[in-house]
């Protein structure tokens, strides 16, 4: 399998079909502490943009807090099983879409909020991204993002990652530590409000970022 844009999205339809079980073994309570962090920098007017929204595992608890949520992944069946869920539990204001936004047309300055969970480090055009972030929030728009920070603590789960994106079993892995990836996002602009670790090993990194 080689490591490419392309190949991205076929390997994230396939983990579609445990995503759920697996991640949530490990990282459920790390999600609830995102969804919990999150609801504190959110209104009920607010419009949410979120990347890389997977199975809907933090889009579904986080729609009660807002207006509306546009979510989005690259991945068709990550979508699909998302959207059952919204559908059974009666969620009417979230919106779903494919695709990766650096490549969606999305309205400059029209979100009140960015979220992007668990999907930083697997984006090789990190600094591409968070200028497009920072382009469809709205001033004083707030981006949240919680992300493993592989390069600090590193675990046997780290290490195996590190070498499936080397081998091209897997998309690309980021190393960051904390300090690294919470100054990419200030390059941006952006003013850092808070940055917790939800985990302790590999380290997940929440941080709450307001757009300048």
């Amino acid at each position: 399998m080689k490591n490419t844009k392309d190949e991205a999205p076929a390997f994230w339809n396939r983990r579609s079909e445990v995503f759920d079980k697996q991640v949530l073994s490990v990282y459920e309570n790390a999600y609830r502490k995102t969804v919990k962090r999150s609801a504190a920098f959110l209104k009920k007017e607010d419009r949410v943009f979120e990347i890389g929204c997977g199975t809907g595992v933090a889009t579904i608890p986080l729609s009660k807090y807002v207006k509306e949520i546009t979510a989005t992944d690259i991945s068709e069946n990550m979508i699909q099983k998302a959207r059952e869920k919204a559908k059974n539990q009666s969620k009417d204001n979230i919106f779903f879409r494919t695709g990766e936004l650096t490549e969606m047309e999305v309205e400059p300055e029209s979100y009140d909020v960015v979220a992007a969970y668990n999907v930083l480090l697997y984006m090789k055009n990190q600094e591409e991204v968070l200028k497009k972030i920072y382009e469809v929030l709205k001033p004083g728009g707030i981006f949240l993002s919680a992300t493993d920070c592989l390069g600090r603590n590193l675990s046997k789960d780290s290490v195996k990652k590190f070498w499936k994106s080397k081998l091209h079993l897997m998309p690309y892995v980021a190393f960051d530590t904390p300090i690294s990836l919470m100054r990419k996002i200030q390059k941006n602009d952006f003013e850092v409000l808070e940055i917790v670790n939800l985990h302790k090993n590999p380290p997940n990194i929440f941080i709450a970022a307001k757009k300048k």
